[in-house]
């Protein structure tokens, strides 16, 4: 199963999403993020639990009310 969501930050949704799959006794192979806050800490937390998380688009900052892309 490969887990999607639109946004990832601190990760706390992708979290709850993993618990309930692995709940239900689902096989995770990954995690899909549409938009991801590169600064913050969901990836690693999800990367140190063993996922492969794939973003689409990665915030790297907010500078001047502009974002910054990696």
């Amino acid at each position: 199963m490969i887990l999607v969501d639109d946004f990832l930050a601190d990760g706390n949704a992708m979290l709850g999403l993993v618990d309930m799959c692995n709940q239900a006794k689902a096989h995770i192979v990954g995690c899909g993020i549409i938009i991801e806050k590169g600064f913050q800490k969901g990836h690693q937390k999800l990367v140190d639990l063993g996922y492969k998380v794939e973003s689409l688009a990665i915030i790297e900052s907010f500078e001047n009310g502009k974002i910054v892309f990696k």
